[in-house]
């Protein structure tokens, strides 16, 4: 189609120099891209511009005879295992690395296919098609107006405030929380692959196989300084949904600091987090508390999963600050009711009272239908009124100063257990500090210390810092003989260990399984954050 421009897909009756987008079109796609021009499919799409290439393959402008619409089109074509021909489509495999191609190419294939039935998801692009052709693979995708999220982020100052980024962030909460129910990571979530829609929503982009997002594999691993995970800096660590909480943490920390936290790499020996105070001061508590649990280094301290990440980024309005309304709106009406009746365009006083007591009990009876929705057994409570113990660590509110309370005692009590128990009723807000203790008298998750202390007085919604115990710093190995690798590795992350495993033949173990410690025995004590090698077998010696 002479009319098309290869740069932007659009029709622009074969300008030489498009007058859209300046592409001239004289101008030649080097291998081993596709030639501009290519049809695939039967002709249904023409290959422009490439737009952009990695490890995995290139991805370029395209246009849909179709759709009669633009739309991307991604081809696999691994780094180092394909080569084209100038002026070729044709792929050629690396001889000896058919297998490996192949391998990877049902990976890519299956990946994609399962996104591409994920097309309800509003935070990522539709895959319209995927197929094999010229000795490869092949998806199309939907192509529409956006621009880079750190742009969108440099147009705001530098930085956004959460009641901004929340309409942003929390609809890809969402979408996160349903790829990965279905099996699928990302592994790459950073601002550098997200973007703002003309509409203003926010979408991911740049999925990948795994193989390219983690170090130790055959290609160039591409990792996002800032938002990898610690675990993919190593050969065997283990990604899975922890592994994309903390990118998209990483990510959510850069649109309300504008700055990515240290390299995690960088903070693995100590794990503090910092924030200005600038920020921290306007943020949330609760909001605080999410980056801190989501940035955990240790990734059996980090947040377990996205739908957890959404309930402590939820904040629901409660019956008090409805009832605070309601008192400032009455008060407005005391004012409303000392005017004199000129300044009311002539409306009678006591017309304007009465309106004004409505409006109060309009809100009131909101106030109440909310309490009632959100403590089913009320109307019973009402008339067969029980007697409740209250927790131990529930807070005394003074008397003399209903807005006063005192400070529980936490200590020696089990953090999850107390976060579990806090809602948005609730007298104070607990958040963990970044340092944790070891300590051989308390329990690992069981709080050592706070401030401030238990007993002292504090306004309602105070904040409790408290330090946890990691438990003792000595830690028994697991038995890993015979496990799966990844078995062995969350059986080491679980108890604090950080795997790693060398290959050596073995006739009696099968290939992939673990045969033992390289230096240790199962039963032995080492300390918590000890390197442990695994021998993993590479099954017999040929």
């Amino acid at each position: 189609m002479a009319q098309l421009c290869y740069g932007c897909m659009q029709k622009n009756n074969g300008e030489q120099v498009c007058p859209f987008c300046g592409f001239d079109r004289a101008t030649v796609q080097n291998a081993p891209f596709l030639p501009l021009g290519t049809e695939l499919q039967d002709g249904n799409y023409i290959v422009g511009k490439k737009l952009s290439n990695n490890a995995e393959g290139a991805k370029y402008i395209g246009y849909s005879k179709n759709m009669d619409s633009t739309v991307i089109i991604s081809e696999f074509m691994p780094a180092g295992i394909c080569g084209r021909a100038k002026g070729k489509t044709k792929v050629v495999i690396r001889g000896g690395y058919e297998e490996q191609y192949n391998k990877l190419n049902e990976e890519f294939l299956s990946y994609y296919r399962n996104i591409a039935r994920l097309r309800e998801l509003t935070s990522i692009a539709p895959i319209f098609d995927i197929f094999s052709e010229n000795g490869v693979s092949y998806t199309v995708s939907e192509n529409y107006e956006s621009i880079p999220f750190t742009e969108y982020i440099e147009r705001r100052s530098g930085s956004i405030d959460w009641n901004t980024a929340r309409p942003l962030f929390m609809p890809l909460i969402a979408t996160l929380s349903s790829l990965h129910s279905a099996g699928i990571g990302h592994y790459a979530i950073s601002p550098e692959n997200l973007v703002v829609t003309s509409s203003g929503k926010l979408r991911l982009t740049d999925f990948a196989i795994k193989d390219i997002r983690q170090t130790g594999g055959i290609f160039q691993p591409e990792l996002m300084d800032g938002c990898a995970a610690p675990e993919q800096y190593k050969d065997i660590g283990v990604l899975d949904e922890k592994t994309d909480i903390y990118g998209f943490t990483a990510t959510l920390f850069y649109a309300l600091t504008g700055r990515l936290p240290e390299n995690s790499n960088e903070r693995k020996a100590d794990g503090k987090l910092s924030i200005p105070t600038a920020v921290f001061k306007r943020l949330p508590p609760h909001i605080v508390n999410a980056l801190a649990g989501g940035l955990q280094v240790q990734k059996l301290n980090r947040i377990e999963s996205f739908e957890e990440m959404r309930v402590r980024l939820s904040s629901a309005p409660t019956v008090k600050a409805i009832q605070n309304e309601a008192n400032r709106n009455a008060k407005q009406s005391e004012v409303a009711e000392n005017y004199s009746s000129e300044k009311k365009d002539g409306v009678p006083g006591y017309i304007w009272g009465i309106l004004s007591v409505l409006a109060c009990m309009l809100i009131l009876l909101v106030a109440g239908i909310y309490w009632i929705s959100s403590n089913p057994n009320a109307i019973n409570e009402m008339f067969n009124p029980t007697v409740e113990e209250s927790s131990e660590e529930e807070s005394e509110v003074s008397a003399e100063n209903p807005d006063s309370i005192a400070i529980p005692d936490l200590v020696g009590q089990r953090y999850d257990d107390i976060v579990a128990r806090q809602d948005a009723n609730s007298n104070y807000i607990v958040i963990k500090a970044v340092e944790e203790m070891f300590t051989d008298r308390y329990e690992e998750g069981v709080i050592v210390s706070q401030s401030p202390e238990s007993g002292t007085s504090a306004e309602k919604g105070a904040t409790i810092v408290v330090t946890v115990s990691m438990g003792s710093q000595e830690r028994e190995l697991p038995v890993v003989s015979g496990q799966s690798v990844e078995t062995a590795v969350k059986l080491l992350n679980a108890n604090g260990f950080i795997a790693s495993g060398i290959y050596i033949s073995s006739n009696t173990v099968e290939e992939g399984k673990v045969i033992g410690y390289a230096n240790f025995n199962a039963g032995d004590m080492e300390k918590y954050g000890s390197t442990i090698v695994l021998n993993i077998s590479s099954g017999p010696d040929s």
